[in-house]
């Protein structure tokens, strides 16, 4: 059954970075670009430049993480509105903004479908999930790889940490109990039990492997779920070489004790 977002749907969905406010020319990237070698390398040149990026690596990288927005706009349609996004990548476009030095773009969907869920509601969500991941992310992160010579191992734990937040949140967030089951019902399907098919040529789930234990960081009071990997944001010139609460190498954090934490972390907004 098709349907319409409600103005408060928009409302919601607007704090993941979605827009449906159609962009002017001059501050708008068409997505299908990214998954042409040619303008790829094109797209590269100019976000690193924006971003301050010292390598097409670093750009790669951070590529992922604002993209990971994306996955984050139809999981949260899924699991919270119990609705479907089917878009169009070839209308599908990256958002700038003007004086916006770390590069975070808002997503313009274009003229997209929503369905509300089906009866065999498992079938449905194994489609969003093909849907999104085998047939967005996955190539996306080829094409990445191909032109920069990239970690995908990178890539694919710049997208896990972003869904790990969202639904981390939700959990906390969420009052009614058939949603937050739902919820919870999803994020345990996409991290743990979805096959590795819906993600792409994989004999195994990708996420999988960074659903880690947390650990206390008494710097920022909080239980944080460590990277396996470093993202390189802080090469980023922005960043004057800061790192993020998550990563492995932590030169510049203090010791820390391995605990099981509890409750979601909130140091993945950028």
């Amino acid at each position: 059954m098709l349907s319409n977002l409600t103005s408060s749907e928009v409302n919601a969905l607007s704090k993941f970075r979605f827009t449906d406010q159609k962009p002017s020319e001059r501050r708008n990237i068409a997505v299908h670009e990214l998954f042409d070698h040619t303008t790829l390398q094109d797209h590269l040149n100019k976000i690193g430049k924006q971003m301050g990026s010292p390598t097409h690596r670093v750009t790669a990288s951070l590529l992922t993480k604002r993209m990971a927005f994306y996955a984050v706009i139809h999981l949260y349609t899924m699991s919270v509105l119990n609705k479907r996004l089917s878009v169009d990548i070839k209308e599908m476009s990256l958002v700038e903004k003007d004086d916006d030095s770390l590069w975070l773009p808002d997503f313009y969907l274009g003229n997209f479908i929503i369905s509300e869920a089906c009866k065999n509601r498992n079938q449905w969500r194994e489609e969003i999930v093909e849907n999104l991941f085998a047939h967005f992310f996955h190539p996306l992160i080829e094409a990445l790889r191909e032109v920069t010579r990239f970690s995908k191992m990178v890539m694919w734990e710049n997208i896990a940490l972003y869904i790990f937040w969202l639904y981390e949140c939700l959990l906390k967030e969420e009052k009614k109990i058939e949603i937050k089951q739902r919820i919870e019902d999803d994020f345990c399907f996409i991290i743990q039990k979805a096959e590795g098919t819906l993600f792409g040529p994989y004999l195994q789930n990708p996420l999988t492997r960074f659903d880690r234990e947390k650990i206390y960081r008494e710097e920022f009071n909080e239980w944080i779920r460590v990277r396996k990997t470093c993202c390189l944001s802080n090469l980023l010139d922005a960043k004057d070489g800061k790192r993020c609460a998550t990563c492995p190498n932590g030169c510049n954090m203090s010791p820390f004790k391995r605990e099981k934490g509890t409750g979601p972390t909130s140091q993945y907004k950028e």
